[in-house]
């Protein structure tokens, strides 16, 4: 008799909710089947295999047979691999795989890892069904591209590790394509990621089930596992949630008696066009279902949260999802209602989507500072040299010509545009001067190109060029370009690129395009920072940085073209400046005793929020229980004690009704998750997901944190993950297309300025402080903003 674990009722909830309490539906192994290994026959090879049957682990299960969730089961020992051939057996572009696994000596909580799917033999490419047991435990669907490169990626999906029980089978089920990757327990899904972009087709290599101890590792690894599993399936697509229940309610003994057919509902908002996409497909269909829904046309009705049509139509099974207007958006339940009669029966079925409250909107996506923040000082103007708080920027043309910090000078020379010969500028004209921000603006020639800039200076010495190069008629030819930044020797004693490291004065090349890199000493440096790779054409085995000690300078060139290039059409750059440091310091600094805690003796300021803390949701800042979390603070102050309130610049839970509305705009897709966590008080499993703050997350965070501060639950905020992270969701802005042709991501470093300079002031405003921590990976035009 097969336990029910808390997770098969969790799953039979769920239907009943949909209103599935009849029977008649066929649990049928969907269609795409293209590897199944049972192990009834006593042996580990396929019984049905698209590509080679044959198993790695030649060994017969006779003598080791061990019960199955049907049948025989396989249980591996101790340094053996059961592994297939990938080709044919499994697509690694779209797919999905099953496999039922039961603990012996083990359950989630016990601390190593555990794989029950490992896809290697391709460099660079890596996907893997695992338990991760550090930190933030949790089952994890996981794909990783192009390992060590800029192009690297990773797209992961992850459930609570209950779901795995001791002497308890589990239905674990993992799907991938261009669109997600989820992963399902017991016919349920139990966590979701985005893709980004189509994957890989490997086409060598093999696919490992439940191996022993995969990565041979002294402390997290256990050599001890013993772990059945049985019904190892792939199919060439992702299974939908209804045919993942199919397969589910297929291998349970007994069944699902509470399955029955329907119609599946699922409705998708397009926010900035207004429209609700809806989609339907059959459920659990028998034979005679499965006929009818071909041949008959389906009444689909759209309603607003105020009862309005938004559609009523007779309409043949949509082949592809409905584009619904809703004209101006609601707060609440849109609902989606479909039905079929056919033959004196009928099918239903509905969906809800919530908008929810959006007193956030409309968002504010300018990253340019409107007023001067403490402890800086206004900006100052002297001809073409602008006065900031640590020193001063003189301009010669389009780049800083001179750059003194703490009254040292931090170049050398003037900053150079050169191609075969350097740039040449008309004066520069100063186009406004206000105590936050400077404008300037200019022309020039660079060769047969004409220049043209815009160019910017705010309170706490940042620098921006946004620069045009125009080629004539006809176009130009260009063997090189490039920015040269001349430093002076004794200021260039560390690197940073944008982890920090001494630099010995060797000659230093990157040979990938950096966002951010910087030189500088214990007093001074100076940071420079592009957003892309955008216009760049850097020739085979060619650097795209290099740091050189010539004369009297160290001289940085960022080489923007390094191969001969037809210009055609306008190349356009912009970048950025900052000298270091980045602000006065704090006063009262060496009176903060930070901790990680409450509880450690001595301290007087600590993080407080992650997890099941303050919100319903980790990250979210809204108090679930407003006067606790009042009182709390209330007696934390009497100790002399402050609390920042956790929170993430970056990141999100997934279960927010915010993130499942706004989520596709939201997404940033290169940025980490973490998995594991359980909604406060329902324990819905959810992941904390990447979001970019290119998006209207930031302005979601920023009206969260306003609310936070007002309502008194926090003496601060603090926001984790502080580093920047590339990003190509088109939704929001981000990602590019140059004159070329080329597409790329880009680091949305000024939208993330922004957001950290308005988080700051709110906090400023408030009387509180504002830490970021960035885990070393610093950045000064945005890590700027932080007491920390």
């Amino acid at each position: 008799m097969l336990p029910r674990s808390p997770w098969v009722s969790l799953a039979l909830a769920a239907l009943a909710l949909l209103g599935i309490g009849c029977s008649g539906a066929i649990a049928a192994v969907p269609p795409g089947l293209l590897f199944h290994a049972s192990f009834d026959t006593l042996t580990t090879n396929a019984d049905v295999a698209q590509g080679d049957p044959r198993s790695s682990l030649a060994v017969g299960l006779d003598l080791r047979s061990a019960e199955g969730i049907k049948g025989t089961g396989l249980r591996l020992e101790r340094g053996e691999r059961c592994s297939y051939s990938i080709p044919g057996n499994l697509d690694t572009r779209q797919g999905t795989f099953s496999i039922w696994v039961k603990p012996l000596n083990w359950d989630g909580h016990s601390g190593k890892f555990r794989h029950f799917l490992a896809v290697t033999g391709q460099p660079g490419y890596v996907m893997l069904l695992y338990l991760y047991p550090i930190g933030d435990e949790a089952v994890i669907q996981y794909i990783n591209l192009n390992a060590g490169t800029p192009e690297e990626a990773t797209w992961s999906a992850g459930a609570p590790v209950e779901i795995l029980q001791l002497r308890q089978w589990t239905h674990l089920v993992s799907t991938w394509d261009s669109q997600a990757v989820r992963v399902y327990a017991n016919g349920k899904r139990v966590g979701e990621g985005r893709v980004a972009a189509p994957l890989p087709k490997l086409t060598q290599g093999e696919f490992t089930i439940c191996p022993i101890d995969f990565w041979q590792n002294a402390e997290w690894g256990d050599p001890e596992e013993q772990t059945l599993c049985d019904e190892v399936r792939v199919f060439d697509r992702a299974l939908t949630d209804e045919e993942v229940l199919d397969l589910y309610a297929h291998d349970l003994p007994g069944g699902l008696k509470e399955l029955a057919p329907r119609l599946a509902v699922t409705l998708t908002p397009d926010y900035a066009a207004r429209v609700i996409e809806v989609g339907v497909r059959g459920a659990h269909l028998t034979p005679a279902w499965e006929a009818r829904l071909k041949r008959t046309p389906l009444s689909l009705s759209v309603h607003s949260p105020q009862g309005a049509s938004l559609f009523n139509k007779r309409v043949p099974l949509p082949q592809k999802p409905l584009r619904v207007p809703v004209g101006q958006w609601q707060d609440g339940e849109y609902t989606a209602r479909a039905r079929l009669a056919a033959d004196g029966e009928s099918l239903q079925g509905e969906a809800k989507l919530v908008k929810p409250p959006t007193p956030w909107l409309p968002g504010h996506r300018d990253w340019k500072a409107d007023r001067v923040l403490s402890p800086w000082k206004p900006l100052t103007v002297h001809g073409q040299q602008v006065r900031y708080w640590n020193g001063t920027i003189t301009f010669s043309g389009a780049l800083p010509a001179r750059v003194t910090a703490g009254g040292q000078p931090i170049l050398a020379a003037p900053v150079r545009l050169v191609a075969e010969a350097p740039a040449t500028w008309e004066p520069t004209r100063i186009t406004g001067a206000k105590p936050h921000r400077v404008g300037l603006a200019g022309k020039g020639r660079l060769g047969r190109l004409t220049a043209t800039f815009q160019a910017l200076v705010e309170f706490d010495g940042l620098i921006r060029t946004d620069l045009t190069l125009t080629p004539p008629a006809g176009g130009v030819a260009l063997n090189s370009l490039t920015i040269e930044i001349p430093l002076r020797p004794e200021v260039a004693t560390y690197y940073r690129n944008p982890v920090c490291q001494p630099w010995d004065g060797n000659a230093l090349e990157e040979k990938e395009f950096l966002p951010y890199a910087w030189l500088g000493n214990e007093e001074r440096g100076l940071s420079w920072f592009m957003e892309s790779a955008a216009n760049w054409r850097i020739g085979r085995d060619e650097p795209a940085l290099t740091v050189r000690r010539e004369g009297q300078a160290v001289v940085v060139r960022l080489r923007l073209i390094s191969t001969p290039t037809r210009v055609t059409q306008p190349l356009t750059y912009t970048i950025g400046f900052e000298a270091t440091p980045i602000r006065p310091p704090d006063p009262g600094r060496y009176g903060i005793f930070f901790a990680s805690g409450p509880q450690f003796r001595g301290s007087n300021t600590f993080v407080y929020g992650w997890g099941q803390q303050i919100a319903a949701l980790n990250g979210r800042l809204i108090a679930y229980d407003p006067p606790a979390q009042r009182k709390l603070i209330e007696d934390w102050r009497t100790q002399g004690k402050r609390a920042l309130s956790y929170t993430c610049l970056q990141c999100t839970a997934n279960l927010s009704p915010e993130y499942h509305f706004f989520g596709a705009e939201w997404n940033q897709p290169y940025g980490s998750s973490f998995s594991g966590y359980k909604r406060v008080p329902d324990e819905a499993p959810y992941s904390i997901v990447p979001v970019c703050p290119q998006s209207s997350f930031a302005d979601f965070l920023l009206w969260c944190a306003g609310e936070h501060l007002r309502q008194e639950w926090g003496d601060g905020i603090y926001t984790d993950i502080d580093a920047a992270v590339p990003c190509d969701n088109r939704l929001h802005g981000c990602g590019y297309t140059d004159a070329f042709g080329a597409t790329g991501r880009t680091w949305p470093l000024y939208a993330h300025r922004g957001l950290s300079r308005r988080l700051y002031a709110l906090c400023r405003d408030a009387g509180k402080p504002y830490f970021s921590h960035a885990h070393s990976h610093w950045y000064s035009l945005f890590n700027a903003f932080n007491d920390g």
